[in-house]
């Protein structure tokens, strides 16, 4: 059995702090090593325990954005998700090109929190569907990936199969046991990773590249 995912969250809102530990506690593969309310405790704690994933509010009281960056700087390997009330898109910008893995709003469910510490454990990326639409990646600004390779995770092509089968976005979700936002966030990272703005272009994608079936290619465009 591989080790769990090393975690650490760092809010200055107690309930939310606890709220975070307590999804993440509820999984097995998933170890929370600490809290943190402030900023030079986050750091002292992190640079000293290593997690494999900073859960982090840097808008909130006590926690800022130069705490996070000083420790992303300290720490390049540890993956980081910011999760904060209302995310200002300039900050998350330049928070993308120091190489944060994911964001969240923190009002995003359970189900695309535990996804966001999985997918960015595995190296992946993962971004609230809420973040992208203030980003706007549908412009092509953010998603110019060159000669790097795309990665479509396991939850994604689940997804993917789905939309290519006729599904709309509710059904996927209750086939899934998921929340409808998950799977539209899901929908979302996949057409951010591939530069493209509608759901037939995630199916020609998958078509082209032998992810599914032409049997089941549906242009469907449901949601």
């Amino acid at each position: 059995m591989s080790s769990p995912i090393k975690t650490f969250v760092a809010d200055s809102n107690f309930l939310i702090a606890e709220g975070l530990r307590n999804v993440l506690s509820s999984c097995d593969d998933i170890e929370v090593l600490g809290t943190a309310s402030e900023g030079e405790q986050m750091a002292k704690e992190v640079l000293e325990l290593r997690p494999d994933v900073l859960l982090i509010d840097y808008s909130s009281e006590k926690l800022s954005f130069t705490d996070l960056t000083e420790v992303m700087r300290k720490l390049p390997n540890m993956r980081v998700i910011g999760i904060v009330h209302d995310c200002d898109v300039n900050q998350v910008k330049r928070l993308i090109k120091l190489g944060i893995s994911g964001h969240l709003m923190n009002d995003c469910d359970r189900d695309e929190i535990v996804d966001s510490v999985k997918s960015c454990a595995r190296g992946d990326k993962f971004f609230c569907g809420k973040v992208l639409d203030k980003l706007n990646w549908s412009d092509g600004n953010e998603t110019d990936h060159g000669c790097e390779p795309v990665n479509i995770s396991e939850r994604e092509l689940e997804i993917l199969q789905l939309i290519a089968e006729g599904l709309t976005t509710k059904q996927i979700a209750e086939k899934l046991h998921l929340s409808f936002h998950t799977v539209m966030t899901h929908r979302k990272n996949m057409m951010a990773k591939l530069g493209l703005n509608n759901t037939a272009g995630l199916i020609v994608y998958a078509v082209k590249e032998n992810l599914i079936s032409p049997n089941k290619f549906l242009f469907s465009t449901s949601s």
